[in-house]
């Protein structure tokens, strides 16, 4: 039983997903009447099969050579034998999709087909699956090249690099079984889609320093642990401490070793401003060099803790605390596009706000009021 709530966590696809026993007439119907959806196509060597099958047959029909009616019987009955076998060798078969957590522009990411054989006695030969998805130009074809035994499952990975920047999706076109002899391919959709999102790809820039930065504009305060600053509280001493971080008077009062809370060193905080409007940017080249340039940026500032805020003009406002939320930032810039449109904007709080705009010779600057701080 605790198998089969494992099971049920997955989303499934394929003829096993389905629990019912079917009777015995509709699988006979269903190998000679396909359900919507499911096809049989002659493969290079089926169709070869079938040409030498009607020469024999017209042959045969000329000279009334008992042999030859019997080759063209024997030809008959294995492409039907082959369509026979190829249906079944599909019947307990199930699948899904995994994707890695993440895609970006010009960097490798996989998705992976998982293939199980629910059978109890025969194995799975020679099943392969169509994947497709707009974030790549090209089609693939993924195939098992050893046998499944019964009750096992493998994985089948594809491995690509998005071309561009997109919220879409991957899906499992169809499955596809060759065996036993090749003559027949037998086609059953897929069924199976993943979303997935490609993040801006990450470019390189010029940061500057300038010195009217330097005073008014040091960002707003954060009061993390440290080891310096302001007090901001008082606990129990544990192994490691520092000496110096000891509080002696409220230790000497309370009879144990007390240690001081101090507010890590003021350091700036920034908040990212992507401004959509079709006013600034003129064409898609400048506008996609943007999101990669504000992905890079705050992947950077995230790195070095300066920074607090993400806001898209007319779309989410994320406060960025953890890696998650820097996720929720690029799944926001993979979907954005120019907006044409009107919309209210939203009052972006604090004086450290970045802004992206275009600058001459087809490249993007990075503002923070007024003032240029970087450039890609």
């Amino acid at each position: 039983m605790a198998t089969q709530v494992a099971e049920e966590r997955f989303d499934w696809r394929g003829p096993a997903v389905s629990k019912k026993r079917r009777s015995l007439f509709r699988l006979f119907t269903e190998t000679f009447v396909p359900p919507r959806g499911h096809k049989v196509v002659p493969t290079g060597s089926g169709l070869l099969l079938i040409f030498i099958g009607l020469t024999i047959g017209l042959a045969a029909y000329n000279t009334v050579n008992n042999i030859l009616f019997a080759a063209l019987a024997l030809l008959i009955s294995a492409l039907i034998l082959s369509g026979v076998i190829c249906w079944g060798n599909l019947r307990c078969a199930r699948w899904r999709l995994e994707t890695s957590s993440t895609f970006r522009v010009g960097e490798e990411g996989s998705v992976s087909v998982v293939i199980e054989n629910a059978r109890q006695r025969f194995p799975l030969f020679c099943v392969s699956f169509g994947l497709e998805t707009e974030a790549v130009d090209k089609k693939r074809r993924l195939y098992m090249k050893e046998r499944l035994d019964p009750g096992e499952e493998t994985s089948l990975e594809w491995r690509f690099k998005p071309v561009r920047r997109m919220k879409t999706l991957v899906r499992i076109e169809n499955a596809v079984s060759n065996f036993p002899f090749g003559f027949l391919s037998k086609y059953l959709p897929g069924e199976c889609e993943a979303e997935i999102h490609v993040w801006p790809k990450r470019i390189s820039y010029t940061r500057y320093r300038n010195s009217e930065l330097a005073g008014s504009y040091q960002g707003k305060s954060s009061k993390k642990q440290g080891v310096s600053g302001e007090l901001i509280g008082l606990r129990q001493y544990e192994k490691g401490d520092a000496l110096r971080s000891i509080h002696w008077k409220v230790s000497a009062k309370q009879g144990r070793l007390i240690v001081k809370q101090n507010a890590s060193e003021t350091q700036a905080l920034f908040d990212l401003v992507v401004d959509p409007a079709a006013f600034l940017w003129k064409d898609y080249e400048s506008f996609d060099k943007m999101c990669s340039f504000a992905a890079s940026l705050a992947e950077d500032l995230f790195l070095e803790s300066k920074i607090e805020n993400c806001y898209i003009v007319g779309g989410p406002s994320i406060r960025i605390q953890r890696v998650p939320d820097l996720e929720a930032f690029f799944d926001a810039l993979a979907e954005l596009t120019i907006n044409n449109g009107d919309f209210d904007q939203q009052e972006v709080s604090g004086r450290n706000r970045i802004c992206f705009q275009p600058i001459q010779g087809g490249g993007v600057g990075a503002f923070v009021n007024e003032i240029q701080v970087a450039q890609a």
